[in-house]
């Protein structure tokens, strides 16, 4: 059998080992516990990188979107800055317009003032030949009557002569 001292070593020993495994066991449940956390974590760090994909999926979906709104927006800038230029080319079209009609009236005003004057003037020149015939009038007339005073004044002569 055991004699004492090896009992009280066994006893001892057996203290030992129960310490041992008191911190083993201390030791055991500090890592299960850092292994709970751990594995929380990893479950955490799984849902934020799904949550991270996700995000990441919709920001291509959205980077896709702005891409096809920036293209359907050059497309909107064009056909504006197009309709821009047409409004420009219509309005300097609207102004030549307005100065063709602007010139036309005048040519139209400069035209009324000529007929007018041609008017006047062919009154004028119906005047002017009535006064012509009058003048041939009195230039006959007058032709006639230095003639009748000459025919008179030799008259009046051979009267004088005769009667010295």
């Amino acid at each position: 059998m055991l004699s004492k001292d090896d009992i009280q070593q066994l006893k001892s020993e057996n203290e030992l080992l129960q310490i041992q495994l008191q911190d083993i066991t201390e030791i055991i449940n500090i890592r299960e516990e850092e292994l709970d956390i751990l594995r929380k974590k990893t479950a955490y760090t799984v849902l934020l990188q799904s949550t991270l994909d996700g995000n990441l999926e919709q920001i291509n979906q959205m980077q896709s979107r702005i891409g096809e709104e920036q293209g359907r927006l050059a497309g909107y800038f064009k056909r504006e800055t197009a309709m821009e230029e047409e409004i420009i080319q219509q309005i300097g079209m609207e102004k030549e317009f307005y100065n063709i009609r602007d010139k036309y009236e005048s040519s139209k005003a400069a035209i009324k003032d000529l007929d007018n004057e041609l008017a006047e003037t062919a009154s004028m020149y119906r005047q002017l030949a009535t006064y012509v015939t009058r003048v041939a009038e009195l230039e006959s007339s007058l032709e006639i009557a230095l003639m009748e005073n000459k025919e008179l004044k030799e008259k009046l002569e051979k009267l004088k002569a005769e009667q010295s």
